[in-house]
């Protein structure tokens, strides 16, 4: 893994808490993955923080965490005491699904190369399972999901808000195929039953086969107006078939938008950074 600049830092969205913005290079991603990591006011190399990635919804981008109020939160919790030490990285994913395809290898990049890169440029964060954790808003909460069941060693503690979740199969996208999903979901998931990688990409099949003992412990946030909480629940209900512990709750009322993630997500912070971990 190569920094191959830092190309900007300054005051962040969040008062007294500073922005670097990264360029990671990876063989996964040779070309570069932009990461925005929000440092926390008086924080210095060697002291000892938490590390959590956030994964942006998908039209979303590395600076949402930051433009939606969430380093907000996260330096008011701070100064209040609330939660210790944390720095918070959000990779640009938009356009991956979190997957490994022709696009790039973004999971294989967020499971194998983002923490070790994000740990060297910033010692002291993290350095320990139990003091990394990793969420996301729609698409980046189903990826939050995939990296924890199939990467649980990466992560101590994975939520999902509003996460997209269904069943991906190439008979099941087939069936409905259009235009959108001509160039946002076959260049990741493919185009043919040859060269399909939506079974692969199954939140279903990852949780069957998963390791109960391995997996972190997940929270998942959903809301009742929102078309995808009936696959969330499913697949609730798989993990707890297989032993697997999770925390779900159904927001009365929210939707599938900014609007109301914003306000679930102090509760979903307050989650990830508590004890014991």
């Amino acid at each position: 893994m190569a920094v191959l600049a830092v190309v900007g830092a300054g005051a962040g969205a969040a008062r007294g808490a500073e922005v670097r913005r990264l360029v990671l290079r990876s063989g996964n991603e040779p070309r570069g993955v932009v990461t925005r990591v929000v440092v926390p006011a008086g924080w210095r190399p060697g002291r000892p923080a938490l590390l959590m990635v956030f994964l942006h919804d998908g039209r979303g981008s590395e600076r949402s965490f930051e433009r939606h109020g969430l380093a907000g939160v996260v330096a008011a919790y701070q100064r209040d005491g609330i939660l210790p030490p944390v720095l918070v990285a959000s990779p640009r994913i938009r356009g991956t699904f979190v997957a490994d395809s022709p696009r790039g290898r973004m999971e294989s990049f967020l499971a194998d190369d983002l923490v070790p890169a994000l740990e060297k440029a910033f010692p002291g964060a993290g350095g320990s399972r139990g003091r990394r954790s990793v969420w996301g808003i729609s698409m980046g909460g189903y990826g939050a999901l995939k990296l924890a069941l199939r990467h649980p060693g990466v992560f101590g503690r994975a939520a999902a808000l509003a996460p997209w979740v269904q069943h991906l199969s190439w008979e099941g996208y087939a069936a409905h195929r259009g235009l959108s999903g001509r160039w946002r979901v076959e260049p990741v998931f493919g185009s043919s039953r040859a060269e399909s990688r939506f079974e692969r990409n199954d939140l279903y099949r990852l949780a069957a086969e998963a390791d109960p003992a391995a997996v972190p412990p997940l929270l998942i946030r959903t809301g009742s107006e929102d078309r995808w909480e009936p696959g969330a629940v499913e697949l609730e209900r798989v993990l707890r078939n297989r032993g697997i512990e999770v925390d779900a709750a159904s927001v009365p009322g929210a939707h599938h938008a900014w609007r109301d993630w914003a306000r679930t997500a102090p509760a979903v912070i307050r989650w990830l950074c508590a004890e014991p971990r």
